[in-house]
């Protein structure tokens, strides 16, 4: 895996969750809106992955794809 996929994926849902713990000790979220601010983050988090992911993957059928046509063409 690339560095730069890996920071993709890791900095912003790390950013995530250092807020969410952050706030969470410090007594700012608690109660309802704490589990609340906690699920939204980890639906956040979940699709942000699976968006960078897809991408990716997306890129790359599209590069094999181009180099099975070229191979054809040939």
């Amino acid at each position: 895996m690339k560095a730069e996929y890996l920071i993709k994926i890791l900095v912003p849902t790390f950013l995530i969750f250092a807020l969410l713990v952050w706030l969470t000790i410090a007594h700012v979220i608690t109660g309802f809106w704490m589990y609340l601010l906690w699920i939204a983050g980890f639906v956040v988090a979940n699709l942000w992955v699976t968006r960078v992911t897809a991408q990716r993957s997306y890129r790359r059928l599209k590069k094999q794809r181009e180099a099975e046509k070229k191979k054809q063409n040939e």
